[in-house]
């Protein structure tokens, strides 16, 4: 049927395809609703598609110009394909019994399209206008064009299937794409969302990269059909099932999100190639069969079994490094005719099952584990084959190493670690933190020790063997004490520090924004602590009490903000300064304050127009305060967060690993050059020497002391302090000379490894330096202590024991008596403040090691006191 005009007085029935178009080709259509009057538009009511019987094969309307779904929407009992150039759907398009949608054109997606088990075809681009949702029941859904539009989509296919395949968000990225199919989905090119979710039940095929800014969750099988990169900006990555390649490919997979989380088996039935891991928190894992692979954490990283084992070659390579948290993993395997290197690198703890990098006919692969707490492994087999040599095991613990399993070496040996080969075993090198007081056990894995031998196939320690200080025999050692020092151990400080940063010149604060910044920090710390109502410090009173400061003890301070911002974001407005804002919660790491060329930003309506989570891209920016004048702001152009955490671990660690001496020096002046040098001519001009860092998460736990400028620690020219946030410090000057001092701690514990210097420590405090009285041991309780403060009224409580800021709650950080935990929660029932303890000391083995909330439990322990 075709005229530039159709007006159906009766029934329309018959067999075969019925077209309807206009005789003018480029005649707009309008499909549904009542009619427009208009003479240049063809329009197809909803009377007359009722007039429309069953019994046509198809439908087809068609022109070369414009058709649009009336919003009131239109209904379609035969299958139907609509054709045009453009194709707006601006009302619900529906399909009725085994009516099927198919759309041939550039189309508009304002509206949805349902049918009642049957397929939904765009055969175009589309963009979305709306929200959009398709259902089909049980029916496919495929478009074959690109998809654009900021709005969400969701495809609901039941036991159909799903399929993309133009690139989505290439151009507009979507908003949430949901996609709800038992059966297959398939996108076959890149995909760009605020999110994407799979349901369970299915399988989802990748054949592009997937990149979101808050998250992506895949709830049912997973496939790679290519080497692809899935990247969540600043939201987690969840794999709820299984994830392989496509059988008979091998194909990368790189991720990169806050959270990483697989809770399936990955290459269990095809073997992934190589696997990256990349998170800015946390990456958990079930077992993992790959080429190689690649995970780097700033928080824990826990694992199932890893398999980079291969039959036919040489065993992948496998690096975890976690740079403020522990490994955790199951066993490990890189063995192949020649075996891979596995390292991992902890900032605290690692824990593994059996470690496999032996070679069948070469070489065994290396092994290298390096934490500053504990190590325990079940074994390690690094043994060459018959042509091969031995792999080398370098062991690093801060504290113990154990391996507690034994295997049976090519030399019949019950060994718990093995080097031996063919041509030679490679050393073997286990560097512990017994120093002379807890040996290490060949045959005792209690503590400190193997249960089975050490061998590298020429030289064997078997068991049962002490070894309470070094010892080396072959090219096996065992480390418990420190070498006596060499100058030539640690790199000198440059004479040529760091350049520094090309930094740029910001508007001042404004005292409303000076209080919105200092509300938003002292808000994290008020979340965790489960504390409320802090009065919020303006810019006038912190200048007061920078002057108060001053005038009572001649040192002239200064406060330096140093927190990151984002690139870019929406400008502040007067009107918007002065709404109230929600608290940010502190688990999602909620930016504290953005940045523009226009201002600072401190709003949570500002704020959520861009990004509220924190980003790697994120540049760091300075404000520094002081008694007088407006405050100064420095933003460092890219100089990011990925940069200044990266240095910051890599500098943590230098300082902290007291058995391998490292350079410090160099990421020490790195960092003076970006936390210090770019207002130091303003410091100078003021004479300011005292400097009081507020800084942002992940920053709380620098080694603030060796910060190093190239000629001098920063100590030599400033004191230096850490507060959570002014408005949460009493600032009220104590001099603390003539204060007395409770002395407290333990020398031996139960459950945790002793501390013998503990008891000359108090002796040393409370009788030569200051002053007062000491608890030792079984008289370390918290009893003693409240009785001890309610008849003396001590200043300084100095507690020398084990103290752990763990992440999480505050709940799971505690301090060690001699019969109890201490939990940070509990710290306000001993009243600290009443009589008030001006200086509180901790001398502790684990305090505040890098994560975030363990972060704010260390800074914030004076707030919770």
């Amino acid at each position: 049927m075709q005229g530039d005009e159709l007006d159906l007085a009766g029934t329309v029935s018959g067999r075969g395809n019925l077209i309807l178009q206009p005789l003018t080709p480029t005649q707009a259509i309008k499909i549904g609703g009542t009619d427009s009057g208009n003479a240049n538009l063809l329009d197809l009511t909803d009377t007359e598609l009722s007039l429309l019987q069953a019994g046509f094969s198809a439908i087809a309307i068609q022109n070369s110009s414009t058709i649009a779904i009336d919003s009131a929407g239109a209904t379609f009992n035969t299958p139907v394909t609509i054709q045009s150039n453009s194709i707006s759907v601006d009302g619900t398009l529906s399909g009725k019994g085994n009516a099927t949608v198919t759309l041939q054109g550039s189309t508009t997606l304002n509206a949805g399209i349902s049918t009642e088990n049957q397929a939904i075809a765009i055969n175009g681009n589309v963009t979305l206008g709306n929200p959009i949702f398709l259902d089909t029941g049980t029916g496919d859904i495929n478009f074959n064009g690109t998809v654009n539009g900021s709005q969400n989509l969701t495809l609901n296919a039941g036991t159909g299937n799903i399929k993309i395949d133009g690139a989505v968000g290439n151009s507009i990225a979507l908003g949430t794409l949901t996609a709800n199919s038992s059966g297959m989905t398939r996108f076959n090119d890149i995909v760009q969302a605020a999110s994407l979710k799979t349901d369970a039940g299915g399988e989802t095929q990748l054949n592009g990269n997937v990149t979101t800014t808050i998250g992506q969750q895949y709830s049912d099988r997973l496939r790679i059909d290519n080497s692809i990169t899935l990247n969540s900006l600043n939201g987690a990555i969840a794999f709820e099932d299984k994830v392989n390649s496509i059988s008979g490919e091998v194909n990368d997979l790189t991720l990169k999100a806050d959270i990483i989380t697989l809770s399936g088996d990955v290459g269990n039935l095809t073997p992934l190639g190589n696997l990256t891991l990349e998170s800015v928190n946390t990456i958990n894992t079930e077992a993992i069969k790959a080429a190689s692979l690649t995970a780097t954490a700033e928080g824990n990283i826990n694992a199932g079994n890893i398999d980079t084992s291969s039959a036919t070659g040489t065993g992948g390579e496998m690096t975890l490094t976690s740079n403020n948290g522990a490994i955790t993993t199951g066993d490990l395997n890189s063995s192949g005719i020649s075996g891979g290197d596995i390292s991992l690198n902890a900032l605290t703890a690692i824990t593994t099952g059996d470690i496999d990098t032996s070679g069948s006919v070469g070489d065994g692969g290396n092994v290298t584990l390096d934490p500053i707490s504990d190590i325990e492994v079940a074994s390690i087999n690094s043994q060459g084959g018959s042509s091969g040599r031995g792999g080398d095991v370098k062991i690093t613990a801060g504290q113990f190493f154990r391996a507690t399993g034994t295997f049976s070496d090519r030399n019949g040996i019950p060994a718990s670690i093995s080097t031996a080969g063919g041509n030679g075993g490679g050393s073997i090198t286990i560097r512990h933190g017994g120093n002379g007081e807890i040996p290490f056990e060949v045959g005792n894995a209690t503590t400190n020790g193997t249960a089975g031998a050490i061998t590298s196939g020429d030289v064997t320690l078997t068991p049962l063997r002490t070894l309470p200080f070094n010892y080396t025999e072959g090219n096996i050692q065992i480390l418990s004490t420190d070498q006596p020092f060499n100058s030539t151990d640690i790199t000198e400080p440059s004479q040529q520090p760091p350049a520094p940063p090309t930094t740029v010149s910001i508007p001042p604060i404004v005292i409303d924004t000076m209080t919105e910044l200092e509300g938003n920090i002292t808000d994290a710390f008020e979340n965790y602590l489960g504390i409320s109502d802090t009065p919020t410090v303006t810019l006038t009173q912190a200048q007061d009490t920078l002057s108060q400061i001053e005038r009572a003890t001649g040192v002239k301070p200064a406060l330096i903000y140093a927190l990151f911002v984002p690139t870019t974001t929406d400008s502040p407005t007067p009107a918007n300064l002065s709404k109230s804002q929600s608290k940010p919660n502190p688990k999602q790491g909620a930016n504290l304050w953005q940045f523009t060329s226009s201002g600072l930003s401190t709003t949570q309506e500002s704020i959520s127009a861009s990004n509220q989570l924190p980003q790697m891209s994120d540049e760091l920016e300075l404000v520094l305060v002081t008694a007088e004048g407006q405050p100064i702001r420095r933003r460092l152009p890219g100089v990011t967060r990925q940069k200044v955490l990266n240095l910051t671990a890599q500098f943590r660690r230098a300082v902290t690993d007291v058995h391998i001496p490292q350079d410090y020096f160099t990421p020490g002046q790195q960092l003076y050059q970006w936390l210090v040098a770019p207002i130091e001519p303003e410091l100078q001009a003021q004479q300011i020497n005292n400097l009081v860092f507020i800084t942002d998460s992940n920053l709380r736990s620098i080694p603030l002391a060796a910060l190093h400028n190239g000629s001098g620690f920063i100590l030599e020219h400033y004191s230096v302090s850490l507060m959570p946030s002014l408005s949460l410090t009493d600032t009220r000057y104590v001099p603390v000379k003539n204060l007395k001092v409770l002395a407290m701690g333990a020398s031996q514990f139960t459950d945790q490894n002793p501390l013998p210097a503990v008891p000359f420590e108090l002796s040393l405090i409370a009788e030569k330096l200051w002053s007062g009285q000491v608890f030792l041991n079984q008289a370390f309780t918290l009893d003693n202590l409240k009785q001890a403060r309610a008849a003396v009224s001590f200043g300084i409580l100095h507690l020398a024991t084990h103290g752990e800021f763990k992440p999480g709650k505050p709940g799971n950080s505690y301090i060690q008596f001699w019969d109890t935990k201490l939990q940070l929660d509990q710290l306000r029932h001993l009243k600290l403040n009443d009589p008030p303890v001006e200086l509180l000391v901790l001398s502790a083995c684990r305090t505040a090691l890098g994560d975030e909330q363990a972060e704010l439990g260390f800074t914030g322990l004076a707030v919770q006191a």
